[in-house]
Protein backbone atom coordinates (compact mmCIF):
# COMPACT_ATOMS: atom_id res chain seq x y z
CA UNK A 1 0.00 0.00 0.00
CA UNK A 2 1.33 3.27 -0.90
CA UNK A 3 1.50 6.06 1.67
CA UNK A 4 -1.37 8.61 0.41
CA UNK A 5 0.79 11.65 2.51
CA UNK A 6 4.27 10.93 1.27
CA UNK A 7 3.60 8.33 -1.64
CA UNK A 8 6.19 5.72 -0.71
CA UNK A 9 5.09 1.94 -0.69
CA UNK A 10 4.62 0.14 2.55
CA UNK A 11 4.44 -3.41 3.75
CA UNK A 12 1.06 -5.05 3.57
CA UNK A 13 -1.11 -4.87 7.19
CA UNK A 14 0.86 -1.87 9.00
CA UNK A 15 -1.26 0.92 10.06
CA UNK A 16 0.78 4.02 9.97
CA UNK A 17 3.42 4.76 7.35
CA UNK A 18 6.71 3.60 8.04
CA UNK A 19 8.37 6.53 6.43
CA UNK A 20 6.27 9.56 7.63
CA UNK A 21 3.99 7.68 10.10
CA UNK A 22 1.08 8.89 8.72
CA UNK A 23 -2.11 6.37 9.15
CA UNK A 24 -2.53 3.96 6.41
CA UNK A 25 -6.01 3.14 6.92
CA UNK A 26 -9.11 5.52 5.87
CA UNK A 27 -10.72 7.48 8.71
CA UNK A 28 -14.43 7.70 8.49
CA UNK A 29 -16.16 10.66 9.06
CA UNK A 30 -19.81 10.57 10.91
CA UNK A 31 -21.43 10.09 7.34
CA UNK A 32 -19.48 7.00 6.81
CA UNK A 33 -17.55 8.20 4.27
CA UNK A 34 -13.55 7.56 4.42
CA UNK A 35 -11.71 11.04 5.19
CA UNK A 36 -8.87 10.97 2.16
CA UNK A 37 -5.60 12.01 3.71
CA UNK A 38 -3.60 14.77 1.45
CA UNK A 39 0.09 15.47 1.32
CA UNK A 40 1.36 18.24 2.50
CA UNK A 41 3.49 20.13 -0.36
CA UNK A 42 6.98 20.93 0.75
CA UNK A 43 7.74 23.83 1.27
CA UNK A 44 10.56 25.07 -1.14
CA UNK A 45 14.06 25.62 0.28
CA UNK A 46 15.66 29.55 0.22
CA UNK A 47 18.53 29.47 -2.58
CA UNK A 48 21.80 29.44 -0.99
CA UNK A 49 24.32 32.30 -1.27
CA UNK A 50 26.09 30.22 -3.72
CA UNK A 51 22.94 30.35 -6.14
CA UNK A 52 21.96 33.54 -5.73
CA UNK A 53 25.65 34.82 -6.44
CA UNK A 54 25.41 32.32 -9.54
CA UNK A 55 21.83 34.15 -10.71
CA UNK A 56 23.61 37.48 -10.45
CA UNK A 57 26.70 36.55 -12.43
CA UNK A 58 24.00 35.17 -15.21
CA UNK A 59 21.76 38.17 -14.79
CA UNK A 60 25.02 40.58 -15.39
CA UNK A 61 26.33 38.11 -17.97
CA UNK A 62 23.02 38.96 -20.37
CA UNK A 63 23.30 41.95 -19.99
CA UNK A 64 24.78 43.61 -23.48
CA UNK A 65 27.51 46.58 -22.80
CA UNK A 66 25.52 49.35 -23.03
CA UNK A 67 23.25 48.31 -20.14
CA UNK A 68 25.86 47.60 -17.92
CA UNK A 69 27.06 51.16 -18.60
CA UNK A 70 23.19 52.29 -18.19
CA UNK A 71 22.70 49.99 -15.13
CA UNK A 72 25.58 50.78 -13.12
CA UNK A 73 25.00 54.64 -13.74
CA UNK A 74 21.82 54.29 -12.55
CA UNK A 75 22.42 52.82 -9.52
CA UNK A 76 25.42 55.59 -9.04
CA UNK A 77 23.06 58.52 -9.69
CA UNK A 78 20.46 57.55 -7.62
CA UNK A 79 22.86 56.46 -4.66
CA UNK A 80 24.67 60.38 -5.08
CA UNK A 81 22.04 61.86 -4.64
CA UNK A 82 21.97 61.10 -0.67
CA UNK A 83 25.03 60.85 -0.35
CA UNK A 84 27.26 64.26 0.25
CA UNK A 85 27.29 66.80 -2.12
CA UNK A 86 29.15 69.37 -0.39
CA UNK A 87 31.89 68.10 2.70
CA UNK A 88 34.03 70.89 4.00
CA UNK A 89 35.22 71.94 7.16
CA UNK A 90 35.49 75.69 6.19
CA UNK A 91 32.09 77.28 4.59
CA UNK A 92 34.39 79.91 3.03
CA UNK A 93 31.73 81.61 0.25
CA UNK A 94 29.21 79.45 1.06
CA UNK A 95 28.24 80.44 4.16
CA UNK A 96 24.72 82.25 2.70
CA UNK A 97 23.70 79.02 1.41
CA UNK A 98 24.62 76.95 4.32
CA UNK A 99 22.69 79.46 6.81
CA UNK A 100 19.39 78.54 4.89
CA UNK A 101 20.05 75.16 5.69
CA UNK A 102 21.01 76.14 9.65
CA UNK A 103 24.59 75.04 9.23
CA UNK A 104 26.32 78.14 9.98
CA UNK A 105 27.47 77.69 13.98
CA UNK A 106 28.46 73.69 12.34
CA UNK A 107 32.69 73.19 12.37
CA UNK A 108 32.29 70.14 9.51
CA UNK A 109 29.22 71.05 7.01
CA UNK A 110 28.17 68.10 4.74
CA UNK A 111 25.05 68.60 2.58
CA UNK A 112 23.51 65.87 0.29
CA UNK A 113 20.91 66.25 -2.34
CA UNK A 114 18.02 65.42 -0.08
CA UNK A 115 19.57 68.56 2.14
CA UNK A 116 19.85 71.16 -1.02
CA UNK A 117 15.80 69.90 -2.11
CA UNK A 118 14.98 71.42 1.46
CA UNK A 119 15.86 74.46 -0.06
CA UNK A 120 15.54 74.32 -3.85
CA UNK A 121 12.57 71.91 -4.72
CA UNK A 122 13.39 71.19 -8.16
CA UNK A 123 16.65 69.26 -6.99
CA UNK A 124 14.50 66.46 -6.44
CA UNK A 125 14.21 66.19 -10.43
CA UNK A 126 17.81 65.06 -10.59
CA UNK A 127 16.64 62.02 -8.23
CA UNK A 128 13.62 61.70 -10.67
CA UNK A 129 15.92 61.83 -13.75
CA UNK A 130 17.72 58.63 -12.08
CA UNK A 131 14.84 57.22 -11.44
CA UNK A 132 13.45 57.53 -14.81
CA UNK A 133 16.39 56.34 -16.52
CA UNK A 134 15.96 52.74 -14.36
CA UNK A 135 12.36 51.87 -15.37
CA UNK A 136 13.32 52.88 -18.41
CA UNK A 137 16.58 49.90 -18.25
CA UNK A 138 14.21 47.87 -16.96
CA UNK A 139 11.56 48.18 -19.65
CA UNK A 140 14.23 48.11 -22.38
CA UNK A 141 14.98 44.48 -21.60
CA UNK A 142 12.10 42.92 -23.29
CA UNK A 143 11.36 46.02 -26.14
CA UNK A 144 11.44 45.39 -29.53
CA UNK A 145 14.47 46.99 -31.82
CA UNK A 146 12.30 50.37 -32.33
CA UNK A 147 11.76 50.85 -28.84
CA UNK A 148 15.24 49.75 -27.69
CA UNK A 149 16.05 52.43 -29.86
CA UNK A 150 14.18 54.80 -28.70
CA UNK A 151 14.88 54.03 -25.09
CA UNK A 152 18.32 54.17 -25.59
CA UNK A 153 17.85 57.74 -26.92
CA UNK A 154 16.15 58.98 -23.91
CA UNK A 155 19.38 57.29 -22.14
CA UNK A 156 21.47 59.58 -23.63
CA UNK A 157 18.98 62.44 -23.03
CA UNK A 158 18.57 61.79 -19.18
CA UNK A 159 22.67 61.86 -18.86
CA UNK A 160 23.98 64.33 -20.78
CA UNK A 161 21.18 67.15 -18.70
CA UNK A 162 23.60 66.46 -15.90
CA UNK A 163 26.29 64.26 -16.47
CA UNK A 164 28.61 66.45 -18.62
CA UNK A 165 27.28 69.75 -16.70
CA UNK A 166 28.68 68.36 -13.00
CA UNK A 167 32.18 66.47 -14.33
CA UNK A 168 32.58 70.04 -16.00
CA UNK A 169 31.81 71.96 -12.61
CA UNK A 170 34.14 69.49 -11.02
CA UNK A 171 37.12 69.32 -13.19
CA UNK A 172 37.49 73.28 -14.02
CA UNK A 173 36.03 75.59 -10.59
CA UNK A 174 38.56 75.51 -7.57
CA UNK A 175 35.80 76.58 -5.47
CA UNK A 176 33.63 73.60 -6.13
CA UNK A 177 36.17 71.24 -6.22
CA UNK A 178 37.30 72.35 -2.72
CA UNK A 179 33.91 71.27 -1.39
CA UNK A 180 32.48 68.25 -3.24
CA UNK A 181 31.80 65.34 -1.48
CA UNK A 182 31.59 61.71 -2.56
CA UNK A 183 28.39 61.99 -3.59
CA UNK A 184 28.34 64.82 -6.13
CA UNK A 185 31.48 63.05 -7.81
CA UNK A 186 28.97 59.63 -8.09
CA UNK A 187 25.99 61.72 -9.46
CA UNK A 188 28.25 63.29 -12.40
CA UNK A 189 29.77 60.12 -13.07
CA UNK A 190 26.91 58.28 -12.89
CA UNK A 191 24.48 60.36 -15.24
CA UNK A 192 27.72 60.20 -17.14
CA UNK A 193 27.70 56.46 -17.67
CA UNK A 194 24.00 56.74 -18.43
CA UNK A 195 25.33 58.84 -21.58
CA UNK A 196 27.85 56.33 -22.45
CA UNK A 197 25.55 53.47 -22.06
CA UNK A 198 23.06 54.79 -24.55
CA UNK A 199 25.31 55.78 -27.11
CA UNK A 200 27.09 52.47 -26.94
CA UNK A 201 23.55 51.10 -27.13
CA UNK A 202 22.37 52.89 -30.07
CA UNK A 203 25.74 52.16 -31.59
CA UNK A 204 24.78 48.15 -31.57
CA UNK A 205 21.48 48.50 -32.53
CA UNK A 206 22.36 50.31 -35.78
CA UNK A 207 25.39 47.42 -36.65
CA UNK A 208 22.11 44.48 -35.96
CA UNK A 209 20.02 46.62 -38.14
CA UNK A 210 22.27 46.72 -40.88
Amino acid sequence: MNCSACGKPNSDGVSFCEFCGAPLRPRSTPNGEPVVSRPTPAQPAPPSAAEVAQMGKSLVGSLSLGEKFIGVGTIAAVLGFFLPWISTPDLGMLSGLFARMGAAEASHVSISGVDAAKVVGSVYFILLAGIASGVLFYFSRKALFAQKLLISGFHVMIGSLLGPLLIALLLFIPMIQSVAGFGFWLLGLGFCSITAGGLISIAALAKTAR
